[in-house]
């Protein structure tokens, strides 16, 4: 049984449909790239339907797909592209303080950084008046250790 070329350009767009919606349940691994090409076979598909030819579907859907991916691409993962800045508490990590109250091994101190004071934990020893830089987040507990030719 042959299928007839006048439904072929129904096919384009559900499978435009069915890529848009993958990329909605993948998310932003896909980073928009299943949105385009899904909507490049939706246009093949509506374009090639007053002509009920599925070759015209297969070109239109190729010529967007090739353009994007050659002329679009870098420009929409550009526009999309998440900031690797550091914000909030991550801001913190790599700046140095002073110790405020002892810091044992297994007991947390008190440490200044910047103009706030944080709990803070180290694997050494550190005395009251020593430098520190935060090396990591534990909670709301600094990780701290002490600064090379410190105190």
């Amino acid at each position: 049984m042959e299928f007839p070329d006048t439904w072929m350009w129904l096919i384009f767009v559900i499978a435009g449909a069915l890529f848009v919606f993958l990329e909605l349940i993948i998310g932003v691994e896909a980073s928009l790239d299943l949105v385009i090409i899904g909507s490049a076979f939706i246009l093949g598909g509506l374009v090639s339907w007053p002509f009920s030819s599925w070759v015209i579907a297969l070109i239109t859907t190729g010529i967007i797909c090739i353009a994007y991916i050659v002329l679009g691409r870098k420009y929409i993962h550009r526009l999309t592209a998440v900031s690797k800045a550091k914000t909030n508490i991550d801001a913190i990590i790599g700046r140095q303080g002073m110790v405020l109250t002892n810091i044992t091994k297994n007991i947390d101190g008190l440490v200044k950084v910047g103009n706030e004071q944080w709990r803070a934990r180290a694997e050494e020893d550190i005395k009251k008046g020593e430098e520190i830089i935060v090396g990591g987040i534990k909670g709301v507990t600094l990780i701290v250790v002490k600064t090379k030719g410190g105190n």
